[in-house]
């Protein structure tokens, strides 16, 4: 009997001592879409409704903030099942699977308030000496934009590249040290308002993007995506639940269409 018991006691020890499966999610910091909290964990709006799907799904679901080139190595090495936010580009679609889209948000262009002219298109600002965070794809964007000017005949933006976690580029804008600022525009936003900078405006947008969780394609079934993208339309279909998420971060619902569905090659 004693024996009898001593083997169903390290049965038991066994079981409380095997690892639960979670899910591994990876982010970078982009406020105010995924950001680090002061004790360095993840936080912000995608954080957010993904442990809302977490629950939906009956998942436990962990979550890391590394340097952007880590968290995009992390998931690219099998070590995280998704990464967030990510853009959709046609190299990205090749080896992530997509869920739905979280956000509609948009690119453009910030002048100094001090600036009166109205910016209406690409002859508005030429010549304009303008920064931009990078190397990034946003900088690639901006590269794309001065290639078009030059295509166009009309005098090509100057493009000055630097950092911006410290506020550089917004603070250079309200000081004139640069025409203009191009940037995704909640995010400037939030650096306007994290350095106390008051004297720049929201002047052209450029284009609009979606936000999505990108799923590797190597090392994830189909089952899960689909699974995944279930559970956050359920979700998204109740009545002004994106609205509260993100209203407060000025960050736009996304369109949940089907031709936005077929465009992304989205599982569901």
């Amino acid at each position: 009997m004693i024996e009898k018991r001593f083997v169903i006691l390290l049965l038991a020890v066994s079981c409380m001592s095997l690892p639960v499966s979670a899910l591994e999610f990876t982010t970078f910091d982009f406020p105010p879409f995924s950001q680090k909290s002061s004790a360095g964990k993840s936080t912000g709006p995608f954080k957010s409704i993904i442990n809302d799907i977490c629950r939906e799904m009956n998942e436990t679901c962990h979550f890391t903030i590394l340097p952007t080139r880590r968290a995009k190595l992390k998931v690219a090495n099998g070590e995280a099942d998704a990464i967030f936010p990510f853009g959709w580009y046609s190299k990205r679609g090749e080896k992530f699977y997509f869920s739905v889209p979280f956000m509609l948000t948009e690119y453009g262009f910030f002048v100094p308030s001090s600036y009166k002219k109205e910016v209406k298109g690409l002859s508005d600002i030429q010549n304009f000496k303008v920064g931009v965070f990078g190397p990034s794809n946003t900088s690639n964007s901006l590269a794309n934009v001065r290639d078009l000017m030059i295509t166009m005949g009309l005098k090509p933006i100057r493009i000055n590249i630097q950092t911006d976690e410290n506020g550089n580029l917004i603070r250079m804008l309200e000081s004139s040290r640069i025409d203009a600022y191009y940037s995704n525009k909640a995010l400037a936003e939030y650096r306007a308002k994290q350095f106390n900078v008051t004297d720049v405006k929201y002047a052209w947008r450029d284009r609009e993007l979606l936000y999505f969780v990108a799923f590797p394609k190597k090392t994830t079934k189909q089952s899960l995506v689909k699974r995944f993208n279930q559970a956050a339309l359920k979700l998204f279909s109740k009545p002004g639940y994106l609205e509260k998420q993100l209203s407060p971060w000025g960050i736009l619902p996304p369109p949940l269409t089907n031709d936005v569905y077929s465009k992304y090659e989205i599982l569901y």
